[in-house]
């Protein structure tokens, strides 16, 4: 009975997600769930405190899912259901980007370009449109603009990724004509001068919970800025190490190829 030749492709499309996803989670539940769970609780102390300046009770809306099966459960599903999606376009990036170079001739180390298509990606999705929105933790952002920050933020991301890909096609046609490096150049500075644009054109949101006074004076301090600061630097180390970890195994996983060890054996003949 012949062997199924279609399991090793869906693993090596699948693994790197599936392990970039493992990383994230991982960094996640030690270093940010800390920080989400300090938010909550001011979010709580918060509206208590709303609650008893406006002369009412508090009331305690009840939780579908509690919160360790959110934190533990929910988010690990959550993190590497994103994570896997995340490695497929990986991999559909390297395998575009390996087979036009092939095409005209480049010369390509599988690692190194594994390893610089997922810090590219890291950049154009996570990075600079973080620039623009960094992350926030529950509690910032006011309830009424959560649809026009959502919008702006998927804009950013979205223009941040069609004028990487344009960059990227840019600076291929370009270096036949001009060499790599003036290309290279080329071509990243017309990205960044279109997500400056892009800067000034979306708004902005400055919605940090101030602090709340009372007849005695202040009731509850503003949103804690350690928690703040700390949450949005964790979110962007958590995000370069999953691009880190699935480039990094793709690069691991073609290194296993038997079409990879073919080569090398030829080239050391």
């Amino acid at each position: 009975m012949p062997l199924n030749t279609e399991l090793p492709s869906a693993v090596r499309y699948l693994a790197p997600g599936l392990i970039g996803g493992v990383v994230s989670f991982a960094f996640s539940r030690v270093l940010i769930e800390p920080l989400i769970t300090a938010a909550v609780d001011y979010e709580g102390e918060r509206e208590h405190a709303e609650a008893q300046l406006a002369g009412g009770d508090h009331a305690h809306g009840h939780e579908l899912f509690s919160r360790s099966v959110q934190e533990n459960f929910g988010a690990a599903v959550g993190v590497i259901a994103f994570t896997v999606a995340m490695g497929v376009l990986f991999a559909v990036a390297y395998t575009v980007i390996r087979t036009v170079l092939q095409r005209r001739g480049v010369t390509t180390n599988p690692t190194s370009l594994a390893l610089l298509i997922s810090a590219g990606m890291f950049a154009a999705i996570a990075l600079v449109p973080g620039l623009k929105y960094p992350a926030n933790p529950p509690t910032v952002g006011l309830e009424e603009t959560i649809g026009a920050r959502s919008s702006a933020f998927l804009t950013i991301t979205v223009i941040s990724v069609v004028s990487a890909c344009v960059a990227v096609s840019a600076g291929l046609a370009w270096s036949r004509r001009w060499g790599s490096w003036p290309a290279t150049a080329l071509a990243a500075g017309g990205y960044v001068v279109v997500m400056l644009v892009a800067f000034a054109l979306l708004p902005s949101f400055h919605e940090v919970p101030g602090p709340i006074s009372g007849p005695g004076g202040i009731v509850v301090d503003g949103f804690p800025a350690q928690v703040l600061a700390e949450f949005r630097v964790y979110s962007v180390l958590n995000q370069a190490l999953m691009w880190l970890a699935i480039g990094a195994t793709w690069a691991g996983l073609s290194a296993l190829s038997p079409s990879r060890r073919r080569n090398s054996a030829l080239a050391s003949v």
